[in-house]
């Protein structure tokens, strides 16, 4: 097996015909054929099911092509990777999801540069679900997840409030803090699909348990934050101030002072996660993260 034939294999796969595959790797269809046929006699697993219209990878084929995924994006950082080794730096990966404070952040990086001058920080964007599979890969050193994980080792590190963004003209704009009553009547924004599912779930239930009246719109949040909120003509939007600073800068975010129907305080919880064992130098930079992120 070479790692030629796993290319072939992934590009086939990605496109989902042999012919159309040939053609991008500027080879013929039956050498093609020949060299997908040699990697399935070395693995000893059928890898395409053949079709009227192409080919689909079967259950072993699909195992195949996430395992590459893995296998690929090492061999990306491999220049990456001796460079710094030459340099006598040590790498560290960090997943960073949307709605982080940027000062909190730089303050973790401060941290890091001071007390361990080695470290080669990489940062990747990346939802927390998303953080997840590339932290059990190893694609990623640590993640800031916004639940905690049962299948990783996790340390929680930062609470935000939630609150409202609202519009500069909004009744509500020359509030300090909203209560629950407070959402009666409104229309409300919130994730569709993000980072903070879990704590819109609970303050759906306080508020509903409140006795409020609220109408809730879902959509996904980033860039065009506002233009969605405009064009959906919500109230308000229910986010961190972080997120509100960042994507509806001309609006008045005000913190939800209220307990869920547990008793908790409606916040949003960030752990930084990694999977076990770390090697020493990793575990020296969990110590610096966990002491950056106290409070002062």
């Amino acid at each position: 097996m070479e790692l030629r034939h796993l290319s072939y294999f992934a590009t086939a796969a990605e496109l989902g015909s042999i012919n159309r595959a040939a053609a991008a790797l500027h080879m013929t269809q039956p050498s093609l054929s020949r060299q997908i046929k040699e990697l399935e006699r070395d693995v000893g697993h059928a890898l395409f099911e053949r079709t009227s219209t192409g080919v689909t990878p079967t259950a072993a084929g699909n195992g195949l092509l996430r395992h590459l995924q893995v296998v690929f994006a090492q061999l990306e950082r491999m220049p990456e990777v001796l460079r710094l080794a030459e340099e006598a730096r040590e790498p560290v990966r960090i997943g960073l999801p949307q709605g982080m404070p940027h000062d909190w952040f730089r303050g973790i990086i401060e941290a890091l540069h001071a007390s361990l001058p080695a470290a080669s920080l990489s940062l990747h964007e990346a939802t927390t679900e998303d953080q997840r599979p590339l932290l059990q890969n190893g694609l990623l050193d640590f993640g800031l997840l916004h639940f905690d994980a049962p299948e990783l080792e996790t340390v929680p590190l930062l609470d935000q409030r939630l609150g409202l963004a609202v519009p500069a003209g909004s009744p509500l704009s020359d509030r300090t803090s909203l209560e629950l009553a407070d959402f009666d009547g409104l229309t409300v924004m919130a994730h569709a699909f993000g980072e903070v599912n879990a704590e819109e779930t609970r303050v759906r239930a306080a508020v509903a348990a409140s006795g409020a009246d609220t109408a809730w719109v879902f959509r996904r949040f980033g860039e065009h934050s506002e233009l969605i909120a405009m064009t959906s003509e919500v109230d308000a939007v229910f986010m961190t101030e972080a997120s509100a600073g960042r994507q509806l800068s001309d609006w008045v975010w005000i913190p939800v002072e209220a307990l869920d129907t547990s008793g908790v305080p409606l916040v949003t919880r960030t752990w930084l996660a990694w999977t076990p064992p770390l090697r020493p130098f990793l575990q020296r930079v969990v110590d610096v993260v966990t002491d950056a992120s106290r409070p002062a």
